[in-house]
């Protein structure tokens, strides 16, 4: 890499690092609860993290059997708790280590398929997707996957390119497979990228050992039991729900389509609107349709691709990606960060505005993350005030927050002890459970945050990057991956059984 590359790259993360640090003193939020989880999993036990037990679906049962990701970011974590680092703040601040590999594979990925005057604002808007700022410090594997997956392949295409070695990146790109399970759809795309290479059979190695590591521990490969896992959501509505929430949240989250549009674009967009319409009405209905239109325009430049010798790896990357997409339970935002630089790379070019656009509403999602993680926590603070700690329903950042102050997750369909209190949410998917509130002890409600921040969850504009369902009896489907609104955050009631 020339000086001049390698000096844009480590100011790339520089300046990825700066965005983050207002916001390293948030609370936990959302996912990170159950990551954290297995984290004592593997301060526990480094060799079989998954054996710690969690309630995350209604039931306590072992993180094995309900916890869909391999241990990669429990282990890094715990390597820094162990290292002291046991201050949430701190461990934020630690994530911020991903960065460098983020910025410099961002940069070769846009030096190999981009042209000379454009590819440091494509690899610029690489970093700057709302997705990848929003996952930058926070405690989940996606900033870790991320980082290998446009590190290990911008090297292995950049090693392609110059004839130079490429088995070193073919292991890293691997290793993506180590933190999320999405990673390991990479593994046929760099194998395709040059079949004449063996050295890119590296590739294979992370995955391998991670599988023979499962069938010592646990006698069966984690991948397979979470395959089996997954494989509940495949009615025609289920499969039409998934395709239009990866439309909406590829163009509402990850590549915003500013650029002019080319008659792939066009159609894609009329696809994807048409299928988020589905899934709303009224105002709702307009909003995903805005949504689908922007993911169906980026994505139909991953379909204009495939039929062009020199883009169709570049094709295959993102349409195997939407592929497994389509597999999944549910879709969410953050699982299309390991096939989005694709679409990225493909999509007419954009230029400043898309750069400015996406890292603005990046930056605009981590602080409502923030809001609503200090209002869910500040929520929690007054439920355990309100009397000794007793049992609770929920997940989310709510789960950590009361067990963190000694209340014990209640399992579905079960029943607190005579006299003990109950605390019960609203949004963050509380289980359903026996017996009536007989005397009422608090009411609350999370703080409302101003009208003019995105929200990322919001059950009244009927929005969730984290999902395409929103929480309630009964469940409902969304496409939206944000809104602005200003109804609560949270809500929650104590009882005494």
């Amino acid at each position: 890499m020339a000086a001049s590359s390698s000096q844009f790259a480590l100011a790339l993360a520089a300046a990825m690092a700066l965005v983050q640090a207002p916001f390293l003193d948030r609370p936990v939020n959302y996912d990170e609860a159950n990551f954290l989880t297995l984290t004592r999993g593997a301060l526990a036990d480094p060799a079989a993290p998954h054996n710690i037990l969690i309630n995350w679906q209604g039931t306590t049962e072992r993180a094995f059997d309900v916890l869909s990701n391999p241990p990669g970011i429990a282990w890094f974590l715990a390597a820094v708790q162990h290292l002291g680092g046991d201050a949430i703040a701190v461990q934020r601040a630690a994530m911020l280590i991903w960065t460098l590999p983020t910025a410099f594979g961002a940069v070769w990925l846009a030096e190999t398929f981009s042209a000379p005057r454009e590819y440091q604002l494509r690899a610029a808007g690489l970093v700057a997707m709302p997705m990848v700022l929003l996952s930058g410090t926070a405690l989940l594997p996606d900033a870790p996957l991320y980082a290998m997956t446009v590190l290990g392949i911008g090297g292995v295409a950049r090693g392609v390119v110059r004839g130079s070695a490429v088995a070193g990146w073919a292991l890293v790109a691997g290793a993506a497979g180590l933190f999320r399970y999405s990673g390991v759809a990479l593994v046929p795309l760099v194998l395709l990228h040059a079949p004449r290479r063996p050295a890119l059979a590296w590739v294979l190695a992370p995955v391998a050992l991670l599988t023979l590591h499962d069938l010592a521990v646990y006698g069966q490969p984690h991948i397979l039991a979470m395959g089996h896992f997954q494989s509940v959501a495949n009615t025609p509505e289920d499969w039409i729900h998934k395709a239009a929430s990866a439309m909406t949240f590829l163009g509402g989250a990850l590549v915003l389509p500013i650029f002019r549009w080319r008659s792939a674009q066009m159609l894609g967009a009329v696809v994807g609107a048409v299928l988020a319409m589905r899934f709303g009405t009224g105002v709702e209905a307009l909003q995903a349709a805005v949504f689908g239109a922007a993911g169906g325009a980026s994505f139909g430049a991953v379909l204009e691709a495939l039929p062009r010798s020199e883009d169709r790896w570049l094709g295959l990357w993102g349409a195997g990606g939407l592929a497994f997409l389509l597999l999944l339970r549910f879709t969410a935002a953050r699982y299309w960060l390991p096939f989005a630089p694709a679409a990225l790379l493909l999509s007419p070019y954009g230029g400043v505005p898309s750069v400015v656009a996406s890292a603005v509403l990046g930056v605009a999602l981590l602080a409502d993350d923030a809001d609503s993680a200090r209002a869910v926590s500040d929520l929690a603070d007054r439920v355990a005030d309100s009397g000794p700690p007793g049992m609770f329903t929920g997940h989310w950042g709510w789960q950590w927050e009361l067990e963190r102050r000694g209340w014990k997750a209640l399992d579905e369909g079960a029943r607190t002890p005579a006299g003990s209190l109950l605390a019960v949410p609203t949004e963050a998917w509380p289980q359903a459970v026996e017996g009536l509130c007989v005397t009422r002890i608090f009411d609350g409600t999370a703080v409302i945050q101003p009208a003019w921040l995105p929200r990322a969850y919001s059950a009244a504009g009927h929005a969730n990057l984290h999902a395409n369902w929103i929480a309630g009896d009964p469940q409902q489907r969304t496409v939206i991956p944000w809104t602005f609104a200003t109804d609560r955050y949270e809500a929650a009631r104590v009882c005494r059984e």
